[in-house]
């Protein structure tokens, strides 16, 4: 009878900074079908959804419930609409301690009205950063200060 309620899930590797300095490195468990948009769940889906716990099997074996009001920042696959002509901020983001991030920020938005104080300020609780090796996911409420860089 269980067997009949189980929803099929795919799995995708992340790292998760917590606040306290805390990597956590495995695997989290996506839905086929995202609830607010066509096409499979992302894993921006499952930060911004409701629950306060996020589920994890990390690579030491452990299976995690992560408080994801504590992750600060996650290195994963961060896809974007190729379609979009996006404009780009360059930005240093810091953390309370010693915690930095560098890269640029996709606006949605033309170059003219693209402030990253806009940005910042609207939209889910974490937001995209892609550096020239990898992509994040931020927690904005855990921002220490964004400093925008010339380039």
């Amino acid at each position: 009878m269980s067997e009949n309620l189980r929803v099929e899930k795919r799995t995708e590797q992340v790292s998760l900074f917590m606040t306290d300095g805390t990597v956590f490195e495995g695997l989290v468990y996506l839905s086929q079908y995202a609830m607010h948009h066509s096409g499979e769940q992302t894993i921006l889906d499952l930060l911004i959804d409701e629950s306060l716990f996020l589920p994890m099997h990390s690579t030491t074996g452990a299976f995690h419930l992560i408080h994801k009001g504590m992750i600060s920042h996650v290195r994963c696959d961060v896809p974007m609409n190729e379609k979009i002509n996006y404009t780009q901020r360059q930005v240093r983001i810091s953390f309370p301690g010693d915690g930095t991030l560098t890269g640029s920020l996709k606006i949605d938005m033309p170059d003219h009205s693209a402030r990253i104080t806009d940005y910042i300020n609207g939209g889910d609780s974490f937001f995209p950063l892609f550096s020239e090796e990898t992509a994040y996911l931020v927690n904005r409420s855990l921002i220490r200060d964004i400093v925008q860089l010339e380039v």
